[in-house]
């Protein structure tokens, strides 16, 4: 068994200590490993029901760091789920809505903290958590605990655990591509995606396949992460034109509403063939990217009609558009929109995200040679 020092004492806090913890300000909820807050309310509830029932709760892993003045910190490594909801049971932010007990329905049900008589509310306070206490471990240590624990119970996502077990420059930059205005204006995760790391998970994906070529999204990724975080430095010239990238795209597209950039699948493509043409992309004039917005918009709709089958002609029309803006025939294009769109079927297949890139760019290159 690895020996690294590591003290895991065994002990028990109130619902009162955490309260007077998190007022005091030395409870980190959620330190930077940690994923947000995402429990529905009515694992809440059940929750505040199993601590009003005096049923046990599994155990909570705290890391405490002292100073050399004696100030000292507790993290939360796994619990935060849980604790954040006892937290804002006790600041009224919830009320015991859909209790599974009769008895305890019948008495409480619908009301918050506050409304609950004085017995009930000092007995829950001295409810006792199990506490599993980690003493002054190195940060690497108190991650791997964290990572371990989670991966053994199976509640985070792979990009969670990269987020724990991999911090440093890498995930900065997928923080701040998340955290770009494209990620908002298009529209493209959702507040779920975010809260688990989908956001972070995609834009990993879509600058490994810039650096290193199209792959089976679940085959390669794991090992292009470890890759490209273990030597950042070597990555980060291309990090900041993929930044610059994304700032072109999100004020060239026509951000109106829902469009097929709005698609995990579709962005995925619109960057992978952007990057390959980012150089003549920078470089266009006005009145070329003001082009290249309205061929966009108009491949986008084109392939939204082929999927539904165009109603009214709708699909005949906007080939005939796109046609136009191509300098292609009808026939031609209808062939590009056809083979694009059967690459959305089976979307994360290696063949289908090649037969999407090579439509989209071969669409962006005739246009910027044009």
């Amino acid at each position: 068994m690895a020996d690294h020092g590591l003290k895991f004492e065994i002990e028990s806090k109130t619902v009162a200590e955490f309260r007077s913890l998190d007022k005091s300000g030395e409870l980190i909820l959620q330190p930077e490993y940690q994923r947000q807050a995402v429990w529905p309310e009515r694992a809440k509830v059940s929750l505040m029901e199993t601590i009003l029932l005096g049923y046990p709760i599994p155990e909570i892993y705290l890391s405490y760091e002292t100073s050399p003045d004696g100030e000292q910190i507790a993290s939360v490594v796994d619990g935060q789920q849980r604790l954040t909801s006892l937290l804002d049971f006790l600041k009224n932010k919830f009320p015991l809505d859909g209790l599974e007990d009769e008895t305890l329905s019948g008495k409480f049900e619908g009301k918050f903290f506050k409304d609950l008589p004085d017995d009930v509310r000092q007995e829950f306070f001295q409810y006792r958590f199990p506490i599993r206490r980690l003493s002054n471990l190195a940060d690497e240590f108190v991650r791997a605990v964290f990572a371990r624990v989670n991966r053994v119970n199976m509640v985070l996502t792979e990009q969670e655990l990269r987020n724990a077990l991999l911090p440093g420059p890498f995930n900065d930059f997928l923080k701040d591509c998340a955290a770009h205005q494209i990620s908002t204006v298009s529209g493209v995760f959702s507040g779920e995606r975010r809260k688990r790391g989908g956001d972070l998970e995609f834009y990993a994906e879509i600058f490994g396949t810039c650096i290193f070529g199209l792959s089976n999204k679940k085959t390669e990724l794991n090992e292009r992460y470890d890759k490209i975080s273990a030597d950042f430095e070597e990555y980060q010239d291309r990090s900041v034109e993929f930044l610059e990238l994304l700032t072109l795209l999100s004020e060239t597209i026509k951000w109106v509403g829902r469009t097929r950039w709005s698609n995990i699948v579709d962005m995925f493509t619109l960057l992978h063939a952007s990057w390959k043409l980012r150089e003549e992309l920078g470089n266009a004039t006005p009145s070329q990217k003001a082009e290249i917005r309205e061929l966009l918009d108009l491949f986008q709709r084109a392939v939204s009609a082929r999927k539904r089958n165009g109603e009214n002609g709708e699909s005949v029309d906007l080939l005939a558009s796109l046609a136009n803006a191509l300098d292609m025939t009808a026939d031609e294009v209808e062939g590009i929109v056809e083979e694009y769109t059967s690459g959305i079927r089976n979307s994360s297949d290696l063949g289908s995200r090649r037969v999407r890139s090579q439509q989209l760019t071969l669409v962006l290159s005739k246009k910027l040679k044009s």
